[in-house]
């Protein structure tokens, strides 16, 4: 494990805002800041002299957007992780991020304890995958709940509201047993496009199991549960 601390570029057009989590940074333990860069040439010029390991990139900027820099970044394979900063409705650019392998999302307005949060989550699977050796699953999956964020998960899911949410869980509850996709749609009173919708939710939150059911032709059926 490097004892090394994690270089940290802010890429923010906001001056006011970089400053306060630039100063924030450096008062975290283990985290050096690299600097503060206000456009996206300035970033890309930065990047190539500090090489910090860590980005904490706003999404909007004067000359270019974050997913464009991001794409940019790993086009030219610059090595380095990332932070973005998004607005709640932003559910296009947070898969679009997810996609280029940004490490996670803070959403605007976020207060410097979601920070702190995300800074901890970062530095426990930066240490976590350099003490791994080799790799099995176990090592694998932890690393993996290390990159999902679980601050705000609704706000991006389409069409999920906790009405309907606490119907279907509520159903599965009371079912115990596994139950298909029909069977859900038809006692919760609901269609079985808002049940995938909303069965694709739960297991994203690792709320409810999924088993396949094989038949003796076609494909195996998908039944659900909450999990135990």
């Amino acid at each position: 494990m490097t004892n090394s601390p994690v270089c940290v570029l802010i890429i923010d057009d906001d001056f006011m805002i970089a400053r306060m989590h630039g100063k924030y940074i450096e008062s975290e333990e283990g985290y050096d800041l690299a600097g503060i860069a206000l456009n996206g040439e300035q970033a890309l010029s930065m990047i190539d002299e500090k090489k910090p390991d860590l980005l904490l990139l706003d999404v909007y900027m004067p000359d270019c957007s974050g997913i464009e820099l991001l794409r940019t970044i790993r086009t030219q394979q610059m090595r380095c992780d990332i932070i973005l900063i998004t607005a709640a409705k932003e559910l296009e650019i947070v898969e679009e991020g997810f996609r280029l392998g940004i490490f996670d999302y803070l959403v605007k307005p976020f207060d410097l304890e979601h920070l702190r949060n995300t800074l901890t989550k970062y530095m426990q699977f930066r240490n976590r995958l350099s003490s791994a050796g080799q790799i099995n699953q176990e090592i694998v999956n932890d690393l993996k709940n290390l990159r999902v964020s679980r601050t705000q998960p609704q706000q991006f899911h389409k069409g999920i509201d906790d009405k309907t949410l606490n119907r279907i869980k509520k159903y599965l509850i009371d079912a115990k047993n596994f139950q298909t996709v029909d069977e859900i749609a038809l006692r919760a009173g609901v269609s079985k496009t808002t049940v995938r919708n909303y069965i694709n939710y739960l297991l994203d939150e690792e709320i409810v199991e999924e088993l396949l059911q094989y038949g003796t032709i076609g494909r195996p059926q998908k039944l659900y549960r909450l999990r135990k």
